[in-house]
């Protein structure tokens, strides 16, 4: 070799190296859905603002679909630093995660899914230590709540009133739902979103308490008949982008303090993207002219006395079963954070700019970098 090509390829090699900012760190991120659904793009939106606001030093690689754990492997991984931030659903590990049982049992309590998310990352992050602590013995730390939209009745029939409803089979997604099937009369039926198309088909189950979204993303545009926009819940209890706590104390305090700027911009992208989905679900339902009725009053009246009396249940199968001390001052700052955000949303609720500014201020800015979740 000659000492020409020598002396390029050292001087292109040290010009390769000088591009490369020295404390340039790739974190992996880890979701269960595929890339368009509301918590890929969510993802992609933190991946793609974390780089731009640390000027390339931080960048995150994503492994969507399972590509790198599991669903209900994610939190095992985060803990174990297979990923660095992971989607992590509480309720796939309930023993790790106590608190989360009981913020999936206030489901149906709020029906604005942007307050929700809100309420329930400002609760964990400045009103729950034990939550923290929670998360903390998992090697995790807690960075932010989401919420779905409101799930509907997607029926196939008229299931419109108390006695029409009355043993329908309708698919749900657990406890909470159990008992409010119970309480109108229907059946509740567990079984996995991807079962539901199927399952209504055939004619196993009758219809779903489900997003209306679901009619394009789990076609159910093509069997359901009607919608009863009688609101039966979002699902809250998520720790969205979960991060394992040694990656995060390896971060400098500035890239730290890049996360928490970013973060409630994040959060205000997924619950957005979610509604959206369900902006795609009606079209649906317009294209193929199903219905979209309102609730009978009769079974709205029997759903909102439901909501009111289990919120007792709730709070005594936490103190009682889940061994929590402070379930009843959980469950009564969630309602007020829930109540102040509804407030705090109405008149900005389209602008995603002013919703992101609104959660930094209300929870991310009063943060400090340097000390929360560190080890």
């Amino acid at each position: 070799m000659s000492r020409r090509i020598q002396l390029f390829g050292a001087a292109a090699l040290a010009a390769m190296v000088a591009a490369v900012p020295a404390s340039a760190v790739t974190l992996k991120a880890a979701y269960f859905v595929y890339p368009k659904h509301a918590v890929g793009l969510g993802y992609q939106y933190l991946a793609d603002e974390i780089e731009r606001e640390t000027k390339g030093d931080v960048k995150i690689r994503i492994f969507p679909g399972e590509s790198l754990l599991a669903a209900k492997a994610i939190s095992d991984g985060v803990r174990d630093e297979v990923a660095d931030i992971g989607h992590v659903v509480m309720t796939y590990t309930p023993p790790y995660y106590p608190h989360g049982i009981v913020l999936n049992d206030l489901a149906m309590v709020g029906p604005d899914d942007m307050a929700g998310a809100m309420a329930v990352t400002e609760l964990y992050m400045l009103h729950c230590p034990t939550c923290l602590e929670d998360s903390a013995k998992q090697n995790q730390v807690f960075f932010s709540g989401t919420s779905t939209p409101a799930s509907f009745v997607i029926a196939k029939g008229d299931f419109n009133s108390v006695e029409k409803i009355k043993t329908k089979k309708l698919r749900a997604a657990g406890s909470l739902w159990d008992r409010f099937c119970q309480s109108i009369g229907a059946v509740a039926v567990n079984m996995p979103t991807a079962g539901m198309y199927e399952a209504i088909s055939r004619g196993t189950i009758d219809g779903a308490l489900y997003a209306i979204g679901g009619l394009k993303s789990h076609g159910l545009g093509d069997v359901a008949t009607q919608i009863i926009k009688l609101n039966t819940g979002s699902f809250r209890s998520v720790n969205l982008f979960s991060m394992n706590m040694d990656s995060w104390s390896k971060l400098s305090v500035e890239e730290r303090a890049a996360f928490l700027r970013v973060l409630p911009r994040a959060v205000v992208r997924t619950t957005a993207a979610y509604q959206e989905a369900d902006a795609d679900g009606y079209a649906v339902a317009k294209e193929k002219n199903i219905p979209i009725v309102e609730p009978d009053p009769e079974l709205l009246r029997l759903r909102n006395e439901f909501v009111e009396k289990d919120q007792e249940v709730t709070i005594a199968n936490a103190r009682d079963n889940l061994h929590l001390a402070d379930a009843a001052e959980f469950v009564g700052n969630y309602k007020k954070l829930y109540d102040k955000y509804e407030k705090l949303i109405a008149p900005i609720a389209t602008d995603e700019a002013k919703l992101g500014e609104l959660l930094y201020q209300e929870v991310y800015s009063k943060i400090d970098p340097a000390k929360f979740g560190v080890k």
